[in-house]
Formats: structure tokens, C-alpha cells, sequence
């Protein structure tokens, strides 16, 4: 305490914030949010460090250069700085890599260490790791004081690690016309959001558009990633492509369009911050059965699923919603109920809550969460013992 009033905690908050010209992804747009959102919290005085390094236009080498330049600075301010909390935000990839250091870093000078890790393809990376770096995970990052999971999947074969808790992809939603959500009416405007690649399966959504009958129409928005062949797709008036859009022009597009497609087979997957922003403005969601994705799309409460690659399941899950505006008028209604769920402010909230017990030693031995509902992990789970 301190002239009445309660001390805030310092906090270094590292993760990738956009960088302009340079491809936008989720991560990137939920670690933004993230990063504002905390910085709002009186209880909290954050600082925080950006490990975005810009690809576009850069080799390999010099892209490698950048990543381990980075990763040495961060580790120097996680040793040496005067931060009680570090909140390393990282993909997969990123945190079996950097993960056992950053720990080390913050076990040097006795700071807090807490994880949030983008996807929900943790699972996927252990697997395929080498034994050595199992069990370098397990007895380093596991043991962070808060591991924060997009995933319920990830949080239940996690489970065995310190202090498990369940942090869904937020997002805060924009202003929605409350006169068409009551309305029911066919869908004619499907729209497809995110990067350009095979396993997002934006060759599905268009080979569906061209299948369905006059006035219903597809617009594609997202980067054309390296490999990907946008001309490759058949040309019809039935679909169009629109480029990458800035973060800011992703709601007001959405708002112009009356369901989120979104077929994707990537195996990094978790729960979509596309998904979960179309919900927030009403849109309901055709998507892939696939990974996580069901722990938001619920078939027939929210949105419809279909299988993995199932063109023909997709074109007849949009003609439904096509041919019955009931139907499309009763999703979007569940959409937005389902949306209201993961607002970014009360789970920006929790989180502060989180670390604020932290700094006063009371961490992860305290009781489940409110929000989350997560009980503390309590026993290792199949498939996260490092000898496996």
C-alpha cells in the first residue's frame, strides 16, 4: 500500500504486435487487444515487449538473426528487469523454443512466469518433439506459474502441468444493428475471412459458392500466402476476392455479409478469433468438424459443421441457410449469445485478476476460476509425460 492507495503490479507483457505491411494473423490481432486491455487495469503497470519481427521482403538468414536478436533481449529484460509477472505470449513453436529460457530468466530473480500460448495445436508440437525437448518442457515451461490455454482439448492433456487454466480467444464486439439480428431472412452474402492457404480450404468455400443457385454470392478476404495460387481458383461472378484486410475494416465487412464461412483444416486451430468476432456482429458460421472448432460452432445452435474437405456437405449446409431464413434468423441469434461469451474486457479482466495473485504469492494454489471454471491441474494426463 501506498498513501492509501493499493500498488500496482509490474508486469512485462511480451508477444507480437502488427507490424504495418507486413501479414496481419489473429495472434497478432488478439495480442493487440490484449495488450490494451491490460494496460486499462488499475491494478496493473504494464510494459510491454514486442517480439514481432517483420517477414515480408526478408531471407531466411536475416529472418533468423532477427528472431534470436529478439529473443536475447527479451531474455535480458525477464533477468534483469524490475517486472514482478512475465507474460510470455508465443505460438507453439515459439514457446517449446524460447519457453525453457524465459523460465530460467525469471527463476534468476524469482519474477512470476506466465504463458499464453496461441492455437490449439500444443498437443500437435509435443508429439512431435524429440524426447530431450519433452521432457525440457515438462520440467521448465510446464512449471510456469499460470499456463494459459486457448483450448478446453489442450487444458484437459495439459492438465498434469503446474497451474492450467482456460483462456479463450476474445474479442470485443463492434456495434451491431439489433433490427436485423431480430429479422429473419435468407443468407445470400457468405464471406470467408483469413489467409489464403490449402488447409484453410478458401478452394472449398469458392468450388461451394459456385455450386449454389443466382443472387447467392461469396467474398474472400485475406493475404495470398507463398504457394497459394489465387487465379488457380475458377473465375465466376459468383465469388470474389478482395485482398487482405486491415483489422479495423474485418467487423465493418463482416456486418456487410450474412454468414461466416469457414472451412478450414489447419492444423493450428484453436478457437478462431474470426469466428468468434463473426458471432459477436450475429453472423452464424459454416465450418469444419475439426480440432477445437466444435468447442465454439455448435451444429444447429450457432452455426452448422460439416466434415474436413467435404465440398459437397459444405455447398448444402450454405444452400440450407439459403433457402431458410428461419433457420439462418434462429443461428444468428444463438451466434450472438454464443459471442457474448468471450468478450474481451471481462476475460482481460480475469486475467489482471490472475496476476495481480500472483505478485502477492497467493498464485496457482488458489481455487478455480470463476470465468474459466478450470480447477488447478491436479495429475498428469496421457501423452504429456515426457517419456512418452
Amino acid at each position: 500500500m501506498n498513501g492509501g492507495a493499493e500498488r500496482r503490479v509490474r508486469v512485462l507483457l511480451a508477444g507480437p504486435l502488427p507490424i504495418d505491411g507486413d501479414v496481419v494473423g489473429g495472434t497478432k490481432v488478439s495480442f493487440a487487444r490484449l495488450a490494451r486491455g491490460l494496460r486499462d487495469d488499475e491494478r496493473l503497470d504494464v510494459r510491454v515487449f514486442d517480439t514481432s519481427r517483420a517477414r515480408a521482403g526478408r531471407g531466411r538468414m536475416r529472418r533468423l538473426v532477427g528472431e534470436v536478436a529478439t529473443l536475447a533481449r527479451l531474455l535480458g529484460r525477464a533477468a534483469f528487469g524490475r517486472e514482478e509477472v512475465v507474460v510470455l505470449n508465443a505460438s507453439s513453436g515459439g514457446l517449446l523454443s524460447s519457453g525453457p529460457l524465459v523460465w530460467a530468466a525469471c527463476r534468476l530473480r524469482g519474477a512470476r512466469f506466465v504463458v499464453r500460448v496461441f492455437g490449439g495445436d500444443l498437443d500437435l508440437f509435443l508429439d512431435r518433439a524429440p524426447w530431450l525437448r519433452r521432457a525440457l518442457f515438462r520440467r521448465t515451461t510446464a512449471r510456469a506459474d499460470l499456463l494459459l490455454l486457448q483450448t478446453r482439448a489442450l487444458c484437459e492433456r495439459l492438465d498434469g502441468a503446474r497451474a492450467v487454466r482456460w483462456l479463450p480467444t476474445t474479442r470485443e464486439p463492434a456495434p451491431r444493428d439489433a433490427a436485423t439480428l431480430e429479422r429473419d431472412g435468407v443468407a445470400t452474402r457468405f464471406l470467408f475471412v483469413g489467409q489464403l492457404r490449402a488447409e484453410k480450404g478458401v478452394a472449398d468455400a469458392v468450388a461451394a459458392a459456385n455450386a449454389l443457385g443466382a443472387g447467392v454470392t461469396l467474398t474472400v478476404a485475406g493475404p495470398a500466402m507463398p504457394g497459394f495460387d489465387v487465379d488457380a481458383l475458377e473465375s465466376t461472378p459468383r465469388w470474389s476476392w478482395v485482398g487482405p484486410l486491415p483489422p479495423a475494416e474485418v467487423a465493418r465487412a463482416m456486418a456487410d455479409h450474412d454468414v461466416l464461412v469457414f472451412p478450414s483444416r489447419h492444423a493450428g486451430e484453436g478457437l478462431p478469433g474470426t469466428i468468434v468476432e463473426a458471432m459477436q456482429l450475429g453472423l452464424p458460421v459454416v465450418a469444419a468438424r475439426w480440432r477445437s472448432v466444435p468447442e465454439l460452432v455448435e451444429d444447429g445452435v450457432n452455426g452448422l459443421l460439416v466434415e474436413p474437405g467435404d465440398t459437397d456437405g459444405l455447398t448444402s449446409a450454405m444452400r440450407r441457410l439459403a433457402d431458410d431464413g428461419a433457420l439462418r434468423g434462429r443461428l444468428a441469434r444463438g451466434a450472438v449469445a454464443t459471442g457474448e461469451r468471450f468478450r474481451a474486457t471481462q476475460w482481460e479482466r480475469e486475467l489482471g485478476g490472475w496476476i495481480s495473485l500472483l505478485a502477492q504469492g497467493e498464485g496457482h494454489a488458489r481455487g478455480h476460476s470463476q470465468a474459466s471454471g478450470m480447477q488447478p491441474a491436479s495429475r498428469p494426463r496421457a501423452g504429456f509425460d515426457a517419456g512418452k
